[in-house]
């Protein structure tokens, strides 16, 4: 004979459902952030090489390599802390009680 005296609680399904719900919306906001994000990163990246072209044309190399190296820069960056983000979300997705 098993008698259970303190058994395992069970996770409230009420709970985990409003709390997906919660990461998913999460999830939804951070991905509309991240598209405004990636388009004002797109346009300054390319001011940033046009700027980059016409000081080539100028005869002004080396301002020329930092102006788009920087603008390269801006756009990994930010691809990349974006990414970052929602993978988190998507792993904790993944870990909520079912």
């Amino acid at each position: 004979m098993n008698f259970n005296i303190f058994p395992k609680p069970e996770p409230n399904n009420d709970a985990a459902q409003e709390m997906e719900q919660k990461i998913i919306e999460e999830l939804l906001r951070q991905a509309r952030l991240t598209f405004n994000l990636a388009l004002g990163v797109t346009a300054a990246s390319a001011m940033m090489t046009l700027s980059g072209v016409g000081l080539l044309y100028l005869n002004k190399v080396p301002e020329a390599s930092l102006t788009a190296g920087a603008g390269i820069l801006a756009s990994i960056s930010s691809v990349q802390f974006a990414k970052d983000a929602k993978e988190e979300l998507h792993e904790i997705i993944d870990n909520l009680p079912k």
